[in-house]
């Protein structure tokens, strides 16, 4: 076996690799007597992103081309099916990029630069490596042979994401306006609840929401269209005339409104929960921000619950009746580990956000609540925080802000490993604008509100509340 199929293979690293520099220190930048093609091009097509980046780190050059002239960073483009955009990233991170190196492009590419190949080749378009590409200088008036540019191919793309995607700069501020844009429609029907519902009628508010949504179709992304908004807006008026709850007041009441508004999702940790009585507070916990988080919604709108050593059969849209007859007779699972990331990324984010993505049909902003008594184990030490970066950067891929996924994480019990756990998440800048995670341990501020709901529905809003607030 030589060092080209070494690197088809994956196997071009460590020691390996070493061995075949110390006998042609050249070898990195040879031609593959058969086809023609670099180590470096061959671990590229075959997407084997360590092998890229290994031989980056000895020398091998990412300019040279195969004998047809093609570059690697054209055939990650062109004719990689696995980590292009990792590839493509590694090609792109080095000291000093030679003159047309972003654009270079060969005669059986048919004059296609590598933005060319990933607007017209890749299904769905990968708008990571359209915007790398385009940071790094990639031209959108270059023509290949048909007399065809790059920006004309996002034209006939007829999709917007792409058309903002090759202006990374401007894209930032759709994400921006995304945004603001719902928190617009959160706050047009807090005024029509708090102000105007005596007074307007269910036609003119149908009307109302129909060109507001109109006027801000990213919206549309969001919510289920204007039957969700209006069904939503007349039981938040009901709530505003029930004394019965604080949820309606005046203070609370927008907060409530945008709370539910946020598809809810919980994962509760429950390998030592047998402890301090911790199981028994979670399942209170539940049953309370199910009935805060659905207390406006319609009536087939649910909350998604998981828990990390045990499966909940259909638990991704669950009544406050279902959660109930699920919680009353189950009992805490003693005992293994506690893999938080892979749980949530398997659980929630898998079902919840990236297969709606890929399906086009992720129609609410979700919020993630972690109730946890220690920290997590069996997994990688960083697959949590990796799991939560992960998902703002595929939101944004999608063409979604990243604080349409937000995390709570609160601690139940005394556990010093929790404690440990949520201060490091605390500390951690990648995720001050999608986490928040609460000082209060939430079993110990039950016990204390136990015999006051309308204390305890008010702390746990507001404790809710805070994971959003700041996407406003």
């Amino acid at each position: 076996m030589g060092i080209h199929e070494d690197a088809r293979k994956g196997t071009l690293v460590g020691s390996t690799l070493t061995g075949y520099i110390e006998g042609n220190p050249n070898i990195v930048n040879e031609w593959d007597p058969v086809e023609g093609m670099t180590p470096l091009a061959a671990a590229v097509i075959e997407g084997h992103a360590e092998v890229v980046k290994q031989l980056l780190r000895r020398r091998a050059k990412p300019d040279a081309p195969c004998k047809n002239g093609e570059t690697p960073l054209l055939l990650a483009a062109w004719k990689t099916s696995s980590n292009r955009s990792k590839i493509i990233q590694l090609l792109l991170n080095i000291k000093k990029m030679p003159q047309g190196y972003v654009d270079a492009t060969c005669k059986i590419a048919n004059g296609n630069t590598p933005l060319m190949f990933i607007l017209s080749n890749t299904n769905p378009i990968d708008l990571e490596s359209v915007r790398l590409l385009r940071k790094a200088g990639a031209s959108l008036t270059l023509e290949n042979n048909d007399g065809v540019s790059a920006e004309e191919m996002a034209e006939e793309s007829g999709d917007t994401q792409v058309k903002y995607a090759l202006r990374p700069e401007e894209e930032q501020t759709f994400f921006q306006k995304s945004s603001a844009f719902i928190t617009s429609l959160l706050l047009y029907v807090v005024a029509w609840v708090v102000n105007g519902s005596k007074e307007t009628n269910a036609a003119d508010f149908a009307a109302n929401v129909d060109n507001f949504v109109q006027e801000n179709p990213i919206l549309e992304r969001f919510f289920k269209g204007k039957k969700f908004i209006q069904e939503l807006a007349k039981k938040a008026s009901d709530l505003e005339n029930d004394p019965s709850t604080p949820l309606g007041s005046k203070e609370l009441l927008p907060k409530t409104i945008k709370v539910n508004l946020h598809q809810q999702a919980i994962l509760c940790g429950n390998g030592s929960m047998r402890f301090e009585g911790r199981f028994d507070s979670l399942k209170k916990l539940v049953f309370r921000i199910t009935l805060i988080t659905t207390r406006i919604l319609p009536a087939d709108e649910g909350v998604a619950i998981c828990f990390i050593n045990q499966d909940v059969n259909d638990a991704t849209n669950l009544t406050l009746d279902q959660i109930v007859k699920m919680l009353e007779p189950m009992k805490e699972k003693r005992g293994g580990d506690t893999e938080t990331g892979t749980t949530l990324r398997k659980k929630i984010l898998e079902p919840m956000v990236y297969k709606k993505l890929s399906e086009k049909n992720f129609e609410r902003p979700l919020l993630i609540s972690i109730l946890t008594d220690g920290q997590p184990s069996g997994e990688k030490k960083t697959e949590f925080v990796d799991a939560v970066l992960e998902c703002g950067q595929r939101l944004e891929e999608a063409g979604y802000p990243r604080q349409s996924v937000k995390f709570l994480v609160a601690q139940i019990g005394t556990a010093k490993s929790a404690t440990k756990f949520l201060e490091s998440l605390r500390s951690n800048e990648q995720l001050k604008d999608v986490m928040f995670c609460t000082t209060d341990q939430l079993d110990a501020k039950l016990s204390d509100l136990h015999k006051n709901e309308r204390d305890l529905d008010r702390w746990l809003l507001e404790t809710l509340f805070s994971t959003i607030k700041d996407a406003e």
